[in-house]
């Protein structure tokens, strides 16, 4: 059972290069090589995966108890409710190697808070194991080596150098390197990275940076390879759909304008089932009028109702659109002109104003709008106090 299961291992095992993190481990060689891929699973933030080869790892060996540390790395040290500090206690440090129990004080001083003395066992970890990829490795966010220690770290250990080839591209993206973005080197150091580790983090982060380039269709084709190791619940969504609404951001800009005139004909026309099309059932819509009277939530009830004037004529016009960076929010700024007539007096008051609402991506895809505010132009009316 345990050949069938190391052979389905190496044969779905996204590294291309081996890659070993720990020059001493108490774990067997099977062991050893799968909690090898767990730490690089690690160090390109792909958590998921790094759990799992650490689980892995264990069955072929419950006594490698370094793979409970890879464990105890991806939980949050929050003392509320993260779990690396139970995690760590249920380790047998008796079964850790120097190297491992090295990795293990380093983990227990950040569930310290405030009284941790990471440094000092710092210090003292990487003057003993100064070879060691992983030790080097660990210090490099909390040392203070900031963009250098990667460039170090990818020269002293170019074969474990996936996530510092990674860091390494951002680096050059946002100009660290030089006075000013450097995005062809950027490429070539995220192309490192995903030579060394064919992960999703990596596709992940190429696509960040190009969309950091305003090449959108890049970024997208890019995140859909990211998406590909892990379809369902994936982490990589998110951005996915960001991407693809930039890649059609005019159609989208369409979609939207013509969206706020059809709501508001739906009001206009006191059409209900029209004006649900473009409303939440979960959210209210907050409203101001252009009377300037307070805020409230417009209902179905305000579609409907009966006023004391009528509408002759009403149109929206120069409605601009304005996203917010991840493209899940629209705020949209237009002016509207016509008049109305009081059913009463038959006075005809000429209309103008200026207005914004903002819309959302609802869970399901669709575009909803949550806000509008309304106020007269200078010189114009709105509509009448009730």
């Amino acid at each position: 059972m345990k050949q069938y299961l190391y052979t389905i291992i190496l044969f779905t095992s996204i590294n291309l290069f081996s890659q070993n993190w720990i020059n001493d481990s108490n774990c067997d060689s099977q062991s050893y090589e799968i909690l090898n891929d767990a730490i690089t699973h690690l160090s390109n933030l792909e958590q998921l995966i790094a759990v799992g080869m650490a689980k892995a790892a264990y069955l072929f060996d419950n006594g490698c108890e370094c793979a409970k540390l890879v464990l105890a790395a991806t939980a949050t040290n929050n003392p509320d409710f993260g779990t690396r500090k139970s995690k760590l206690d249920a380790i047998n440090i008796q079964l850790l190697s120097p190297e491992e129990k090295a990795w293990y004080d380093l983990l227990v001083e950040t569930t310290k808070g405030q009284e941790n003395t990471w440094s000092d066992v710092y210090a003292k970890a990487i003057e003993k194991f100064s070879d060691s990829p992983l030790i080097n490795w660990v210090g490099i966010g909390r040392s203070g080596l900031g963009w250098d220690g990667y460039m170090e770290f990818s020269k002293k250990f170019p074969e474990n150098s996936s996530a510092a080839f990674n860091m390494i591209a951002y680096g050059y993206a946002n100009g660290e390197y030089g006075e000013s973005p450097d995005f062809e080197s950027a490429y070539n150091a995220i192309d490192k990275s995903i030579e060394l580790h064919k992960g999703p983090n990596a596709f992940d982060s190429k696509a960040e940076i190009a969309a950091m380039e305003g090449k959108f269709q890049e970024a997208l084709s890019n995140q859909l390879n990211a998406r590909e190791f892990a379809y369902f619940a994936s982490p990589y969504q998110p951005k996915l759909t960001t991407y693809l609404r930039s890649v059609n951001k005019d159609n989208l800009t369409n979609y939207l304008k013509n969206s706020q005139k059809k709501l508001q004909e739906a009001i206009l026309n006191s059409d209900l089932e029209e004006y649900k099309k473009y409303v939440a059932e979960d959210i209210d819509l907050i409203t101001g009028d252009s009377n300037l009277g307070e805020f409230y939530v417009y209902s179905e009830d305000d579609v409907t109702r009966e006023r004391n004037f009528s509408w002759d004529s009403f149109d929206l016009k120069d409605i601009n659109v304005n996203y917010s960076p991840d493209m899940t929010m629209a705020v949209l700024t237009f002016y509207a002109t016509g008049s109305y007539t009081f059913s009463d007096t038959n006075e005809n008051v000429k209309y103008s104003t200026r207005a914004s609402s903002v819309w959302i991506a609802t869970d399901d895809g669709s575009w909803k709008s949550v806000h509008s505010n309304w106020a007269p132009m200078k010189g114009g009316s709105g509509i009448p106090s009730d």
